[in-house]
């Protein structure tokens, strides 16, 4: 009797990295019920994973410039050696290779290593079974698509990896955060859009005027209500830059109107919070891709990054972005012209639903 495969994908980076690596995962799931499924994520990141039945063992690696996890650095490679030497002894079948790490998983001494091609090395340093980094074709590949090629190598077919990303919010954080908002005024009946004003990188930060343009247009115009959503803490924090000061403002200019602030200082919250939205006005990130993955409606506002890359996937979406690569040129006009797109977006989803 052949014995079940066991699967270790190695997913250590960003938030919308591992939203994006979903679909893949229920693939795999679907595709190989009997196989014993393992993930390596970042404390960073791990909180995407929550509830998701898809995993059977999450692993997590600390990384020493994030301090989310509260492990002194000395603390973080004593936990780190000891992690690789666990997943050393499971000897899984394939280590999947999200974005790169041949070096690592090499030490983890899986039997086949399946990755994308990594840029500048030998072939003496590249995955078992490597996939070409690029699609063909003229048009850039979505991070989804490109994470379903990877799936193909384990006989999955290609469209069965191309479903939504999804997250499962926590229903006790979803009511704390209901019940917070309902006490501030927030009507839960009413339209509700969530506007997320942090960015981790400075050319996808909004300026705050215009934000404040923005609302109030859009709460005139559509009689909605407004969640205002920001990482907590100063500005000057060197590692986790926060937006206490920036939101504190904004509510100011925008006292009188229904906008109710909802600071959220872990991932679960964002998700909790952002599932009580119907729409979402955020920079491109990791609180677009909750969104998306909560099948909500988004406003984008695009810097460097690639929209065919990275766009909000299988949602109604408008992705904003200047030629200078710079959020804060986009005008508050054109962001209140992009939202107004959106609306038709969802009025023709819904119209096409109905039928």
């Amino acid at each position: 009797m052949t014995s079940p495969l066991r699967i270790l994908l190695i997913r250590r980076d960003n938030i919308g990295d591992l939203i994006c690596t979903t679909p893949l995962l229920r693939a795999l799931r679907e595709h190989l019920p009997e196989a014993s499924i393992s993930i390596l994520v970042s404390s960073y990141n791990v909180e995407v994973l929550e509830e998701n039945k898809d995993i059977d063992r999450t692993f997590i690696f600390l990384k020493r410039r994030h301090d989310n996890h509260g492990h002194h650095p000395l603390s973080v490679i004593w936990k780190r050696w000891q992690l690789k030497r666990f997943l050393r002894k499971e000897k899984f079948d394939y280590i999947l290779l999200a974005n790169g790490g041949w070096r690592y998983a090499r030490k983890l001494r899986g039997k086949i290593t399946v990755g994308f091609q990594e840029r500048d090395r030998p072939p003496s340093q590249q995955p078992d079974i490597t996939i070409p980094r690029e699609a063909p074709g003229p048009v850039e590949e979505h991070e989804v698509s490109k994470l379903a090629r990877l799936g193909t190598i384990l006989k999955i077919p290609l469209k069965n990896s191309l479903g939504p990303t999804y997250l499962f919010p926590n229903k006790i954080l979803v009511e704390q955060q209901r019940q917070r908002l309902l006490a501030a005024g927030w009507d839960s009946s009413k339209p509700t859009i969530g506007v997320h004003i942090s960015a981790r990188c400075p050319m996808r930060v909004w300026p705050e005027h215009y934000f404040v343009t923005l609302i109030k247009k859009i709460v005139t115009a559509e009689k909605a209500q407004i969640v205002l959503l920001w990482s907590p803490g100063l500005i000057n924090n060197p590692k986790h830059p926060g937006d206490d000061e920036k939101a504190a403002s904004l509510l100011r200019s925008l006292q009188g109107l229904p906008v109710f602030g909802a600071p959220t200082t872990t991932v679960s919250q964002l998700i909790a919070v952002s599932s009580l939205l119907d729409q979402m006005i955020c920079s491109d990130g990791g609180a677009m891709h909750v969104a998306a993955a909560l099948q909500k409606p988004i406003l984008s506002f695009f810097g460097a990054s690639s929209i065919e890359s990275w766009h909000p996937w299988k949602t109604p979406y408008i992705a904003l972005r200047t030629p200078s690569h710079q959020v804060k040129d986009i005008t508050a006009e054109e962001a209140l012209a992009g939202f107004f797109e959106l609306q038709k977006k969802i009025t023709r989803k819904n119209q096409e639903s109905s039928f």
